[in-house]
């Protein structure tokens, strides 16, 4: 929780204006058809096979299209907490774009048709009282797909409809392979979740910062598991669903941002979805991932220190032994010396990965503590050019840096020769159980 979050919640008129948004059918929460002012967000999934069928969870997330643009309340005190001044108008613009995420009344009751790729619609039923609707249901493909294969879904909208059009995109994911799940904040995502401040800076008026290294390392996870399906999950509202999207994409491998299902109209609101109830929040998702989804993958968990990632990924190995290979959590520091005193503490991560073996688990400050390391190559090349009277020698010198990523922790454990490893990818046939045998 952090140390400088104001002592108070979401006042009463932010409950009243989130009551009287859905004022009418959708009070009653009765079922209503699409409306030409709404905005309409149909959210990134992922394709998994039961009993042979292929299935996905469709999430839609639906706004009032004509609220929230008057968000100078909030900016006002964003800009108040963070000390951005009048005459910066530029940063002030920034936050006046991000704070309309979440000043969007939401709609409840709203109905969605959804059109997959090659023709066919599928239902959505109606949206519930934080505006979503989400329900798993059989995807109607006329071709079976392959593993990988990205599928366009399409929401239908009427043909006047101020805010088309509505797309996202499906991962199709085979039965077996690897599974990654990541944390965003302070794992991929510079956020410092434990100080307000900077937690607000970061997320209303800068553009979004990867942490440094973790892109390349993703790649390169995403290439020698050869394509594993990726789910990125946050203790973080759905208000920030289009900001996170579109860092995930510009920075890592394709997947699916799970976010909470929560929509808050303040600060307060905010620091309390990224602070409270995030440990039985990811435990939940996860829980449907690894038991529901796909059973038969092998999952990397990947998260940080900051908050309850450690307990969170421990409880999930602890369920699912067979399932979870490696639990890699990264140690933030520099935000709030206090927090990070207990937070970092070798007693908290013992008692977290209590009856985890210890060749699952692994701490780092760094991700090159991860098996990264930098190798430089120098080629000399030299020209000779005669002319009648001299002779002249040139030397250049190109430097050629190459990084090489080990991947420490993925069992077989660190000391193991990288083409050992990728060997043992290659046998899926062999079953691990609960990272306790390797290949040496």
């Amino acid at each position: 929780m952090p140390t400088d979050l104001p002592g108070h919640d979401d006042s009463w008129q932010d409950v009243w204006n989130r009551i009287t948004a859905n004022v009418g059918l959708g009070f009653l929460n009765l079922p209503s058809n699409v409306d030409v002012n709404d905005l309409i967000w149909l959210h990134t999934t992922t394709a998994f096979q039961r009993n042979g069928v292929w299935w996905t969870e469709f999430n839609a997330s639906f706004f009032h299209g004509n609220s929230g643009n008057h968000p100078s309340k909030l900016v006002a005190e964003i800009a108040r907490l963070i000390g951005i001044t009048e005459d910066d108008k530029e940063t002030r613009e920034i936050v006046a774009k991000r704070a309309k995420l979440f000043l969007r009344k939401t709609i409840i009751g709203r109905k969605l048709n959804v059109q997959i790729e090659n023709g066919k619609v599928v239902a959505l039923p109606g949206s519930g009282s934080s505006g979503i609707s989400a329900k798993e249901l059989p995807i109607p493909f006329v071709t079976a797909p392959k593993g990988g294969d990205i599928v366009k879904l399409c929401g239908i909208l009427p043909a006047n409809s101020k805010y088309g059009p509505v797309e996202t995109d499906m991962t199709v994911a085979d039965p077996e392979g690897w599974a990654v799940i990541s944390d965003i904040d302070d794992t991929i995502k510079v956020t410092d979740t434990l100080s307000m401040r900077s937690l607000l800076v970061h997320t209303f008026a800068e553009e979004p910062t990867p942490t440094p290294g973790f892109p390349d390392f993703y790649k390169y996870l995403d290439r020698v598991l050869d394509k594993p399906a990726w789910f990125y999950i946050s203790a973080s509202p759905y208000n920030l669903y289009p900001f996170l999207l579109s860092f995930i994409k510009a920075n890592y491998p394709f997947g699916q941002p799970i976010l909470r299902d929560m929509s808050w109209m303040s600060v307060a609101g905010l620091m309390a979805s990224v602070s409270t109830g995030t440990q039985e929040y990811k435990t939940m998702e996860i829980r449907k991932l690894i038991g529901q989804w796909l059973p038969k993958r092998k999952y990397i968990c990947i998260g940080d220190s900051t908050q309850t990632d450690p307990e969170t990924y421990a409880e999930m190995y602890k369920a699912f032994p067979e399932a979870i290979k490696v639990i890699w959590i990264r140690v933030v520091t520099g935000v709030d010396e206090a927090e990070e005193k207990k937070k970092n503490s070798a007693e908290r991560f013992k008692k977290a990965f209590k009856d985890v073996p210890k060749e699952v688990w692994k701490t780092f400050h760094d991700v090159s503590e991860l098996g990264g390391n930098t190798t430089t190559t120098t080629t000399t090349t030299t020209t000779t050019t005669t002319t009648t009277t001299t002779t002249t020698t040139t030397t250049t010198t190109t430097t050629t840096t190459t990084t090489t990523i080990a991947t420490t922790g993925i069992p077989p454990p660190a000391t193991i020769h990288l083409n050992v490893f990728l060997s043992y990818l290659q046998m899926p046939s062999m079953i691990m159980k609960g990272g306790r045998n390797h290949f040496i």
